[in-house]
């Protein structure tokens, strides 16, 4: 899924580097803080911090960065705090670079966001970031952040992401800096939490790499001459799954409501609401999740109520009828057309 079309060229690190420290930095003559008079601006880099960078590339896909630290043009960043990790993967493709973020806010928060980084015009030139999808667990006080102006610059072998007008700085621009690391196998509420974000971008292609080659999805909404759930094996079939699944709904919406492991070594349950164009009310499900090696062995998707229910406008309850059991849907999220949206 990598493409260098549309991007700026690979270009050679610098060698100026940036310390390693969560609250303490470099002395003013060695960092370049940016600029806030920009901040209520749309797009454009501020110059102040441009210098001794070099714009990011799409050498960038692949790669895996730990957070070294963040910087507001006034004041200090919000909620970082003793005991704040966050990592980000970064892909390359034709409309710029996707950036992965799973961070940890203490014990009661884990996040995993999706943001699209997409370059000006010129390699000096401000990015547009933009928030594609946000999955939480526990009660995280972040909020999800507004399309904004921003930049990605590479400061020796560190990388800066810069956002303005930023919810981590009060409304102000944020500068977070990371450093390259290698990527540990992931965790299964990482996994968990991916699958929810790209499902919701309706990325067949990201969602699919999340699953072991051989791996599986089974699927309530399709069935064998038995009447049993198809079975899907192997990574063709879970993408061809996905994409004709997303390809006649305009949009959709999984709301993750719990990620919870079982009582068998990576075994999950992830429980979540959905709702399309399609329903009248939401229904709630669960995927039951088996995960080995870093990836998705297995996943089954069941229907555990039909309608789930929510508040209108007026405050009134719609819906809530519960099955007893997993069952369909009168409309389930799969096209009706198999070969609708297939290149």
């Amino acid at each position: 899924m990598r493409s260098n079309g549309g991007m700026v060229r690979v270009f050679a690190l610098l060698a100026l580097a940036v310390p390693v420290a969560l609250g303490c930095g470099p002395s003013d003559n060695q960092r370049t803080l940016p600029d806030e008079s920009a901040d209520l601006d749309v797009g454009g880099s501020s110059s102040s911090h441009l210098e001794g960078t070099l714009p990011a590339g799409p050498d960038l896909g692949g790669s895996h960065w730990t957070f070294v630290e963040a910087t507001c043009t006034e004041g200090e960043p919000r909620y970082i705090e003793e005991g704040f990790q966050r990592t980000v993967d970064i892909y390359a493709d034709d409309a710029g670079l996707l950036m992965v973020y799973d961070h940890s806010l203490g014990e009661s928060c884990q996040e995993t966001i999706v943001q699209r980084a997409k370059p000006g015009a010129d390699h000096d030139q401000g990015w547009a970031m933009s928030e594609e999808a946000r999955i939480h667990e526990g009660e995280c006080p972040t909020d999800p952040e507004p399309d904004r102006p921003g930049d990605v610059r590479r400061r020796g072998d560190f990388i800066e992401v810069y956002v303005q007008r930023s919810n981590w700085c009060n409304g102000l621009e944020v500068k977070m800096v990371y450093a390259p690391s290698q990527r540990n196998e992931f965790t299964g509420d990482e996994l968990i939490r991916r699958y929810a974000a790209h499902f919701n971008r309706k990325d067949a292609g990201h969602i699919t790499q999340l699953f072991a080659a051989d791996g599986s999805l089974i699927d309530p909404f399709t069935r064998t001459p038995t009447d049993q759930p198809m079975r899907f094996d192997g990574q063709r079939a879970i993408y061809d799954w996905f994409r004709e699944a997303f390809a006649n709904t305009p949009w959709l919406a999984m709301r993750v409501t719990g990620i919870e492991a079982g009582p068998a070594p990576g075994a999950y349950t992830m429980t979540w609401e959905y709702m399309d164009p399609r329903l009248d009310v939401p229904f709630g499900g669960r995927n039951l999740f088996t995960i080995a090696g870093g990836s998705i062995f297995e996943t089954t998707i069941e229907i555990t109520q039909q309608e789930v229910e929510v508040e209108t406008r007026d405050g009134e309850p719609v819906g809530g009828a519960e099955a007893e059991e997993p069952s369909e849907p009168a409309d389930p999220p799969p096209p009706e057309d198999p070969e609708a949206g297939s290149e």
